[in-house]
């Protein structure tokens, strides 16, 4: 979602001498992008402060359909202020939010709005629009593809997760997660699923680098994996770059906090779609690694001619693709784990 924000922001810039009206359905947090932009205003709050300012409260049950309608109709959007909005208003510019309709179901679970209002405003807009000058931004573009649902909990605590939890949405109805308990790490092998909550007791290593080059394999069958922790200097880390592995107490889970983590992951997964120029350096990096087990950055910049700062971005993307990669910070040295 990150680059749909800053492709909305960007395009906010360059329109500034005109009226921009930030379109999109309901069901989605405006508030929440707006705030990241940290231009304009929302039409939900201009209303409301209107309707305090003419009458003293907001609630639409004591106001005539009459009073609010003219309210409505005397918000007007200025240049250089656009206004985000869930209702099409008279402007010189529209952006609209788009969101495809898998990800809106998950968006509408996740803010608990029913889906079928979500979905039947957006295809209103589209058709509203086919004669309307707008700029069309996808705001989200994941997809459920290979997100398991599967929550597996390696340890004695089983901190009070629900198996299939069922998540009404009215019309839409999401099950997840399907728990299921393993009492020793060898009984993972050949299991995956969306998350592994690990103890780390069932780990022989203790250092997160001798971890990583251990498990990469078993841990790359799931989406994330938690180690549960007393180490406050672990836990304070918290996210290993370049793996999947996160580290935190044994007081970080429930069922809420789970469901908004499959919710975010699903919402925030970086899929990437590489060119074909790129995807043969990759391909060449690779055979570069086939016998190597670890390099030092100087080592692979001067390999590849590339800047110390693009060495990143390529591992980086490398990594997307292989899943073999990791970095050891105090001896500025990349390891591959084969």
């Amino acid at each position: 979602m990150d680059k749909s924000i800053n492709k909305l922001k960007k395009l906010l810039l360059e329109n500034m001498d005109k009226r921009v009206l930030v379109l999109s359905t309901v069901g989605i947090e405006l508030n929440e992008i707006q705030n990241k932009i940290n231009m304009g205003k929302l039409y939900d709050k201009v209303l409301d402060d209107l309707l305090i300012e003419k009458f003293g409260y907001i609630d639409i049950h004591y106001i005539p359909d009459v009073e609010q309608e003219k309210i409505e109709q005397a918000i007007k959007i200025e240049k250089g202020v656009p206004l985000f909005s869930n209702k099409i208003i008279d402007c010189d510019l529209i952006i609209f939010l788009y969101v495809n309709p898998e990800m809106l179901k998950v968006l509408c679970s996740k803010n608990d709005f029913s889906y079928s209002s979500s979905i039947n405003l957006q295809n209103r807009f589209i058709k509203e629009l086919k004669n309307k000058h707008y700029i069309k931004i996808n705001l989200y573009n994941g997809n459920l593809n290979n997100i398991g649902r599967n929550v597996y909990i390696c340890d004695t605590n089983d901190y009070g997760l629900i198996d299939k939890k069922e998540l009404d949405d009215y019309d839409f109805n999401f099950r997840f997660p399907y728990i299921k308990r393993v009492d020793d790490i060898e009984n993972l092998k050949r299991k995956q699923g969306f998350l592994l909550i690990i103890n780390e007791k069932y780990l022989k290593e203790n250092n997160y680098i001798d971890i990583d080059k251990k498990y990469r394999h078993l841990f790359n069958h799931f989406n994330l994996v938690y180690i549960v922790t007393s180490d406050l200097n672990k836990i304070n880390k918290f996210h290993i770059k370049y793996t999947n592995m996160y580290f935190t107490d044994n007081n970080y889970f429930d069922i809420d906090e789970l469901i908004n983590l499959y919710y975010d992951y699903i919402l925030n997964r970086k899929i990437v779609d590489f060119s074909k120029k790129k995807l043969e350096l990759l391909k060449d990096m690779n055979k570069y690694f086939k016998n190597k087990s670890k390099i030092k950055t100087k080592k692979l910049c001067s390999a590849f001619s590339i800047s110390k700062r693009n060495a990143e971005r390529y591992m980086n993307d490398y990594n997307y693709v292989y899943k073999n990669i990791g970095y050891d910070y105090n001896k500025d040295e990349w390891y591959i784990i084969h």
